[in-house]
């Protein structure tokens, strides 16, 4: 009996290269059925074509190799100028494949108010936030959309409502004091931004747990110390998989959903006992009696837990705005002589008053223009639940209505729009506090705290108190010293910082 022979090589070969050919024809076909679909919708929605990423991409059939170069550079901390760059490549929207999604970046002032406020109803956020949120806030404001995304917006818009009553000025002046005992003598180098970090966390907790979490002080507690790294570790893997998308799968989780575990934890044992606190007053106040429903108070503990973590898990306008501030003022001393004396001038040298602080023009000024700049928010995204469109970017003049077809996201650029777009003025990416003489904080264009329906509802909280600590830090000192070696370098977390830190001397 003859032995039989192995196949050769080349007999192998055929059968692997039919399959290849087979595939790339599926896909070819599927690409060519698909962009079909799109040009007779188009027309059905009087709408023209967007222009598309190419160069390196046009065939990169299943975006693999685009979701590859957006990955390097969130690692390099260069995603700002790459997108600003593509932007002024490709206008102010055009489409690129991710993956095999077809995503739509904007920083057009027109589409993005269409998006958050217009066509408001046609978009939402938490397909694309709640597998990032969820294990840390089920129920909270970024895992939902619709009737309970509104229950718990209405719920904090309520909380938020009476400013003069959650910003106590007394507190915000123990704080600053906290923050004073991190500043040198005699205008040393400090890391303003890793103080300025500290200080937005310890004014948060106190607001949305009733306790500090002493991230300033000198002896904070072990329990303490390890929900803040607990907290800042879920803030850090969020960020982290919202850029890697679906190839978030591939990632170990076991870390983070026991950081999760244990803040979630952490908050609802302060929610709890705030609650009984509460419930005891007014119980010796109104004489009812201790009878309660176990079921209903356990959904209240985890609704207000959701509420809480929501506040310090969102982006923080604070911290991103002071360590902003330190930046811009240590590269202009005009702006900090002016800054200073324009405080002077308005409440001289005792802390402002409530009715002190509207008068603060100048000091508004210049938050808006580091909000500007630096916003806590540098990217944002929302997904179409319905065939839609945007208002601009079509057409080989970018002038035309867009067609946005159900599941596909639109990712909306606010740093782009702030330092590209020419709403501003001349040299946009220059800090000139002054425009904000001629310029209106509710411009569509300026959207530091979003705008529409899911605006930030702390936006106000947040500018009273920067603009008491700012007043605050101008009164005790009249200069700031530049010690930073490094340019600005993104670090994209839950909130934006410099990679290298703020370092800078007061005097």
């Amino acid at each position: 009996m003859q032995p039989v022979e192995a196949p050769g090589p080349a007999v192998l070969s055929k059968p692997l290269t039919v399959t290849v050919v087979g595939v790339i024809l599926i896909l070819l076909v599927r690409r060519l059925h698909w962009t079909l679909k799109l040009r007779k919708l188009e027309r059905l929605y009087s709408c023209e074509s967007l222009r598309n990423e190419n160069g390196s991409f046009r065939y990169d059939f299943l975006g693999i190799a685009k979701a590859i170069e957006l990955a390097f550079h969130f690692r390099r901390r260069s995603s700002l100028p790459y997108t600003n760059a593509l932007f002024k490549k490709y206008g102010e929207t055009y489409a690129s494949n991710v993956l095999s999604y077809r995503l739509i970046f904007t920083c057009s002032a027109e589409n993005i108010k269409h998006l958050l406020s217009t066509a408001f109803a046609d978009f939402d956020s938490s397909p694309l936030r709640k597998p990032l949120f969820e294990p840390i806030t089920p129920h909270g404001i970024f895992t939902q959309d619709g009737a309970g995304w509104k229950k718990s917006r209405d719920q904090l818009r309520t909380r938020l409502s009476n400013l003069r009553k959650i910003v106590d000025l007394d507190q915000c002046e123990r704080h600053f004091q906290a923050f004073l005992q991190h500043v040198p003598p005699n205008g040393q180098a400090f890391d303003a931004q890793a103080c300025a970090f500290a200080l937005a966390l310890d004014m948060q907790t106190l607001f949305s747990l009733g306790e500090s979490v002493d991230a300033l002080s000198f002896s904070q507690s072990r329990e303490k110390k390890q929900f803040l790294t607990d907290l800042l570790f879920v803030k850090e893997t969020i960020v982290q998989d919202g850029f890697r998308g679906p190839l978030r799968y591939l990632y170990p989780k076991q870390r983070f959903l026991q950081c999760c575990k244990r803040a979630r934890r952490y908050v609802i044992a302060h929610v709890t006992r705030q609650l009984k606190e509460r419930s005891s007053m007014s119980e010796k106040a109104e004489g009812v009696s201790p009878g309660r429903d176990c079921s209903t108070e356990d959904e209240q503990v985890s609704l207000r837990a959701d509420q809480a973590l929501s506040i310090l898990l969102a982006n923080d306008s604070m911290s991103t705005t002071l360590s902003g501030l330190f930046f811009c003022l240590s590269h202009d001393k005009r702006v900090v002589h002016k800054l200073r004396a324009s405080i002077l001038d308005a409440v001289g040298l005792a802390p402002p008053t409530w009715g002190q602080l509207g008068s603060l023009h100048y000091v508004r000024w210049v938050l808006q223009e580091v909000m500007r700049l630096f916003p806590a928010v540098v990217f944002n995204a929302r997904v179409a639940n319905k065939d839609s469109t945007l208002p601009t970017g079509g057409g080989t003049d970018g002038n035309s209505r867009v067609l946005i077809r159900k599941g596909e996201i639109v990712v909306f650029s606010t740093w782009a729009r702030h330092r590209l777009g020419e709403d501003f003025g001349e040299n946009p990416e220059e800090f000139y506090p002054e425009r904000w003489e001629h310029l209106n904080g509710d411009m569509i264009g300026f959207i530091p705290f979003n705008k529409g329906p899911r605006a930030c509802p702390g936006q106000h909280y947040a500018m009273i108190v920067l603009t008491y600590l700012v007043a605050r830090i101008f009164q005790t000192f009249s200069t700031v010293s530049n010690y930073n070696t490094h340019d600005w370098t993104e670090r994209i977390s839950m909130t934006l910082e410099n990679e290298n830190g703020v370092f800078i001397g007061l005097s």
